[in-house]
């Protein structure tokens, strides 16, 4: 949840944070005109301080709402503990070395800021103490020099491989020669098991071509950023979002429905050449009606416990209902990764001497 309003109470600040929820109220005291100690969560989202795991010592322009000279993230479990330090420009800029830590106390990231960019050389690392990527920036030109997975593996060596830009909900991925991108580069959405491109960029010898959305093409500039600020959460509390989670309270699970490995639309097919046959051997003559049948999709991905309402053609649905069955099976629905239950509803409408169907994955409650 983001911040909506600031308001000054006994000499110490609170965000006051309003929804259907109970109101919230996230306070820090303030050390003369413009210090501050913050408190955040892991991630980097202001926290009521009860629960807060990173306290920011800094310096804060309330006008602005821009961070300014040198800070000190510190932990709050154990204050000896410095998780990130470094300094920002009266205009709110990152400058200079940086230096970032886990929680565990292991390095996660150090190198230098110019005018709020990369600048020089960076090496990043896992929070098991793993390296996990080291790049250099020059004059704002960025090369991945070396990537690894978590286990250690290396991914990217001496600037060639396969490199994945990790975004969140979205990544980038593509050949590297050299640290540069090369040939095409494709977005897709992190959750999507197709793999199905958003977006595609292509490269020549290291130099972006062109670009297209949809049905939209660009040649402009890329819209590739090699390394993306979210790699280093300290970042996040810069645009000063409250934690949608409450101290104490239950975080939203990351919900992601089933799906088919070969498209939804291929889904489809597989549904109507199953029940294409069934429907041609009944005489639909004078049948206005709607079959509707509901139904799970198991941990494993299989169609289950699929019922029909009651309808005046229990016959045609039983039959339906045997030739669901032998769909092929889904990826499951998870929930923060692991498979769960979804609810599974199809409709057939039959009019005219014809059919027609639609589905629908049920939402799954948080």
């Amino acid at each position: 949840m983001k911040q909506t309003l600031l308001c000054l109470l006994f000499g110490a600040f609170t965000f006051v944070a309003t929804a259907q929820t109970p109101q919230r109220q996230i306070r820090f005291h303030t050390i003369g005109n413009d210090s501050i100690n913050l408190p955040f969560n892991s991630e980097y989202y202001l926290i009521e301080d009860s629960c807060a795991q990173i306290t920011r010592y800094c310096h804060f322009k309330f006008a602005d709402k821009k961070f300014f000279g040198k800070f000190k993230d510190v932990s709050t479990a154990d204050p000896k503990l410095i998780l990130a330090e470094g300094s920002y420009t009266d205009d709110g800029l990152k400058n200079g070395l940086f230096t970032t830590h886990y929680l565990n106390g292991n390095l996660q990231a150090s190198g230098n800021f110019k005018n709020d960019k990369y600048d020089g050389k960076w090496q990043l690392f896992y929070e098991s103490g793993k390296p996990e990527l080291t790049f250099e920036v020059t004059n704002g030109d960025c090369s991945i020099i070396d990537a690894w997975k978590p286990d250690g593996a290396k991914i990217i060596d001496n600037g060639n491989g396969i490199y994945t830009d990790d975004l969140g909900s979205f990544y980038w991925k593509g050949k590297l020669v050299n640290g540069k991108p090369e040939g095409t580069w494709k977005l897709i959405r992190t959750d999507d098991i197709t793999n199905t491109p958003i977006s595609k960029e292509y490269f020549k010898k290291g130099k972006f071509h062109d670009g297209e959305r949809g049905i939209y093409d660009y040649t402009d500039s890329s819209h590739i950023a090699l390394v993306n600020p979210s790699k280093l959460p300290f970042v996040t509390a810069e645009k000063m979002y409250i934690s949608e989670t409450p101290c104490n309270g239950v975080r939203r699970r990351h919900i992601v429905n089933a799906q088919y490995r070969d498209g939804l639309s291929s889904f489809s097919q597989y549904i109507s050449d199953a029940v294409s046959p069934y429907f041609g051997k009944i005489d639909l003559k004078g049948i206005e009606n709607t079959i509707d049948i509901d139904g799970e999709i198991s941990e494993k991905g299989d169609l289950i416990n699929l019922k029909s309402d009651g309808t005046l053609n229990d016959d045609i649905a039983r039959g339906l209902i045997l030739k669901l069955k032998n769909l092929p099976s889904l990826h499951p629905a998870t929930a923060d990764g692991k498979p769960v239950k979804q609810k599974f509803t199809i409709s057939f409408k039959i009019f005219g001497g014809a059919y027609q169907f639609r589905y629908r994955f049920l939402p799954i409650e948080n």
